[in-house]
């Protein structure tokens, strides 16, 4: 099964300008900083005579834990700090079926393992999931490759009524240069399925159950990389989704970086990674973090005029080359990369 690759070198934008819903309104279900800190750490301190079963382990993960969205974190971390990807079996192409049991035993398994692991617990902690079977766009792939057949296995989730993603896989760690690296990424916790079908089609059309129109496996096939940062900072995937369907799309989305989880709020930008010269484009921020926002380019700096938390600039440029939107957050020196585009006739 494909693993998650770091798609930091990867390009993408597009050329409308969106407008992106609030963090309440697209990340209902999420949890505060501060009873995130303190999930995690009662999910790393299970100790092991309680992860011998499925059964003792969710348990104690649940323990304690008042609503679904705590007992779902609390499975994921654990699930990203204690399981290994078997990167060995990834990219000899070599078929691995191991049981829940295996996995809690070696500690370590392809997607398959993750995601039964992931729905045993969350089972076992009174959670209704359920294993999804489809295709990923992952390591090694590029836009317009061809599935032959599904290439990985997620879980869909329902908390509050509503059913979200889970990749405890792609969550835990990441395939680069052919090694794997262990690395907790919030982009796969709990995602809207309009967002994660940029990445993930479920073999089964029912499963894809997001607002937006469904895809087909061609259609899919032919949407653009995105990073797995893009939707970290409310970007919408409506707007995305029309936007690489208009006829001038370049083909690429705005680069975004890793930046600390909804650290600020896209509310109007530019998506195209690359702009049009003499074009006015239309940036609006809302942030607490940052301090000043500036638009820079060619060695110039624009700074974006700040009304309480959002900045707002209307911007148009004769220059080619790339322009990048910097932060600089309160008490810190440097500036901080928000977005990356390059300008072109």
């Amino acid at each position: 099964m494909r693993l998650l690759n770091s798609l930091s070198s990867v390009l993408t934008g597009m050329l409308m300008l969106a407008s992106v819903t609030s963090s309440s309104a697209l990340y209902a279900h999420d949890i505060n900083v501060q009873q995130r800190v303190a999930i995690d750490a009662h999910a790393l301190a299970a100790t092991p005579d309680l992860e011998n079963t499925s059964k003792s382990l969710a348990t104690y993960l649940a323990q304690d834990l008042h609503t679904d969205s705590e007992k779902i974190r609390a499975i994921y971390r654990w699930i990203s700090d204690r399981i290994e990807y078997d990167v060995e079996a990834f990219l000899s192409g070599r078929e691995v079926a191991m049981n829940v049991e295996e996995v809690l035993k070696k500690r370590l398994s392809v997607c398959g393992g993750f995601a039964s692991l992931f729905e045993e617990l969350a089972t076992n902690a009174g959670l209704e999931v359920k294993s999804i079977s489809g295709y990923a766009k992952a390591y090694g792939s590029v836009q317009g490759t061809h599935f032959d057949k599904p290439n990985h296995v997620w879980n869909a989730i329902k908390i509050d009524g509503e059913w979200r993603m889970i990749d405890a896989t792609w969550g835990a760690g990441y395939v680069k240069d052919g090694k794997y690296s262990k690395a907790l990424s919030e982009a796969f916790f709990l995602v809207p399925p309009e967002q994660f079908v940029f990445s993930h089609l479920p073999a089964e059309d029912s499963w894809q159950l997001q607002h937006t129109p469904h895809l087909s496996q061609q259609e899919f096939e032919s949407l653009p990389l995105i990073q797995s940062t893009f939707f970290y900072n409310n970007i919408s995937a409506s707007e995305a989704w029309e936007t690489s369907k208009k006829a001038d799309f370049s083909g690429s989305f705005v680069q975004t970086f890793d930046l600390p989880y909804h650290a600020a709020s896209i509310q109007q930008a530019p998506l195209e990674f690359h702009l049009k010269l003499d074009h006015p484009y239309q940036f609006k921020i809302q942030t607490e973090m940052f301090e000043k926002i500036a638009l820079v380019q060619s060695e110039q700096w624009v700074e974006m005029e700040k009304q309480e938390q959002q900045f707002s600039l209307n911007y148009s440029s004769q220059t080619r080359g790339q322009l990048r939107v910097m932060g600089k957050r309160f008490g810190e020196q440097d500036y901080t990369s928000l977005l990356a585009y390059e300008l072109r006739p």
